[in-house]
């Protein structure tokens, strides 16, 4: 299966890679870089059946070959963020989710789109996250893999 994930530089978007390829996936990381970092995914680099793409889903998103899914996590997450960067915070919401549901619906393909994943009460503080995350990235993964024969096809 191939895979789109955005936000995929950031901390729970790195966590999916991290899983899809565990599970023989291949993995399109894509990530603008504005709260997401390489260094969450600087471990996957050179890594066969990964590739990260520095893109700002508020634009266009365009990917040649097949793509079996779009899993959407693009969102600047904290409280800080959205003071900081509210339009941009704006513009991921409405038009980023709008540019990734029409490359879910140009490929023809499911749409995951999990935003009680991505809220800012899972990333709350630093030490909850590896406990809290982990689980909720393999139970959101879980819960992928139960409705990808039922998903929202386009």
């Amino acid at each position: 299966m191939r895979v789109l994930i955005t936000g995929g530089a950031g901390f729970l978007g790195s966590h999916l890679c991290d899983l899809f390829l565990e599970n023989g996936h291949q993995v399109i990381a894509m990530d603008s870089l504005i709260t997401g970092t390489t260094d969450n995914i600087a471990h996957l680099a050179g890594r066969e059946g990964f590739r990260f793409i520095k893109h700002d889903v508020t634009n266009h998103i365009y990917l040649e070959g097949e793509l079996d899914a779009v899993l959407h996590f693009v969102s600047p997450a904290s409280p800080v963020d959205y003071l900081e960067l509210p339009i941009q915070t704006l513009k991921v919401g409405s038009l980023g989710t709008h540019n990734a549901l029409g490359l879910a619906l140009e490929k023809k393909r499911g749409f995951y789109w999990l935003p009680h994943l991505r809220s800012m009460e899972i990333q709350s503080n630093i030490h909850r996250r590896k406990i809290i995350g982990g689980m909720l990235i393999r139970l959101g993964y879980a819960v992928f893999m139960m409705k990808r024969s039922v998903s929202l096809k386009l």
